[in-house]
């Protein structure tokens, strides 16, 4: 499925499995391969991956999945399960994953890694309840991961303050296990050369001199591509724009399809179209090629840039130029000057300033580069699993 959720859990089950972990996905029944058998006995069988087995067996994220997931727990003797959680890949409209800790309680650990904290929608003027169906998952499950530090100094908030049972003098429960795990690049690094990058170039139109940036990732309004529009409306017709991979993802496509439509008018009505190109999902190795063939990447974070996002873990992993938005909180590991260029969140004029400097420094497009690729050297699959394995075991002593 098209998504960073997706991709992330693929590569950790990866990476797992390579050290020696058994690995079981229970995801929705539109992950099931085209090719896979479909009759009613191999409905509830699961897929061999190689490096997990697959169980495409939810067809909405409402309350009968629970027992679904419940019934391959004791089937398959699950050590743990931890819940990849972003509310948009759960549909928002309902809370039944929060509450799946509370279903499995007795039956086997569990985890949630906490991929934003974004709370789902559930009905019109649901308030407060949206937080409290968040609050509930981060506090009935056994242990939480928290992706980066803003979001792990939430949990820490969230999980220290009482309930309302410990107000009325319960007994309070011990502190809960709560840690703090980067996630990886989304997209494997493939070796390119000098011909495959002119070919791609080539297909965009590009003349020897243009100048091409890069943007990767799904589009929706907290990403900031309509401020990349505005910025690149401001350069000369040397400048390009390759929108990298697939458009509105598998989760909230409602949502993103509105932000997409409007991106699109935008673009027209600057006059861009012909500057303006997209490639559409590709694979894995495509995308590899194609942010390598782009001079620089600009990815304008509403929110700011942080490590959560697999986006700017992939153009770091690749060791591109990037530019992004300065995070909101602190994120020493971002430097700008060394491992990337930072603009203020929103700031058009600052976007263009910074691609005109880079199109025109190739020294320091070079040295962005490498500082990237270094930095996310500290950010390897086999690291994190290996930190999420140590977590899981953590749980079950």
């Amino acid at each position: 499925m098209e998504g960073g959720v997706g991709a992330f859990t693929a590569e950790l089950a990866k990476a797992l499995q390579q050290q020696g972990h058994t690995v079981h996905i229970i995801t929705s029944r539109e992950a099931r391969p085209p090719d896979a058998p479909r009759t009613f006995t191999s409905a509830i069988e699961p897929i061999d991956l190689g490096f997990a087995q697959l169980h495409p067996r939810i067809n909405r994220w409402r309350w009968p999945s629970l027992a679904v997931i419940a019934d391959i727990v004791l089937r398959y003797e699950l050590d743990v399960v931890n819940i990849q959680y972003q509310p948009a890949a759960f549909n928002m409209n309902s809370a039944a994953i929060n509450f799946l800790p509370w279903r499995l309680k007795n039956m086997v650990k569990t985890a949630v890694t906490f991929h934003d904290l974004r709370v789902p929608y559930l009905f019109p003027k649901a308030g407060r309840l949206r937080q409290t169906a968040v609050n509930f998952l981060a506090r009935s499950a056994d242990g939480v991961i928290a992706t980066n530090p803003a979001d792990y100094q939430s949990l820490v908030s969230n999980l220290q303050s009482p309930t309302k049972a410990q107000r009325k003098g319960a007994k309070t429960q011990r502190e809960k296990p709560l840690t703090q795990i980067a996630i990886g690049s989304n997209i494997t690094v493939h070796p390119t050369n000098h011909i495959e990058i002119r070919e791609i170039r080539q297909n965009l139109g590009l003349k020897a001199d243009d100048v091409l940036l890069g943007y990767f990732g799904f589009l929706n309004e907290s990403k900031g591509a309509d401020t990349l529009i505005e910025a690149l409306a401001q350069q000369d017709g040397r400048f390009h724009l390759a929108f990298i991979g697939g458009q509105t993802g598998a989760s909230d496509a409602t949502n993103n399809q509105a932000f997409l439509d409007g991106l699109r008018a935008q673009i027209e009505a600057l006059g861009l179209t012909e500057r303006v190109h997209w490639t559409g999902f590709l694979s894995d190795a495509r995308v590899s090629a194609h942010l390598q063939a782009a001079d620089m990447l600009v990815m304008p974070y509403r929110d700011g840039a942080s490590l959560r996002r697999g986006t700017l873990m992939a153009a770091l992993a690749h060791g591109r130029p990037l530019i992004t938005t300065a995070p909101t909180v602190p994120t020493p590991h971002l430097i700008a000057g060394e491992n990337c260029c930072l603009v203020p969140v929103g700031d058009v004029g600052g976007v263009g300033t910074a691609v005109q400097t880079l199109a025109y420094d190739a020294d320091l497009r070079e040295t962005l580069g490498q500082g990237a690729a270094q930095l996310a050297e500290q950010f390897s699959w086999g690291k994190i699993a290996q930190e999420t394995a140590v977590f899981y075991q953590s749980l079950m002593t």
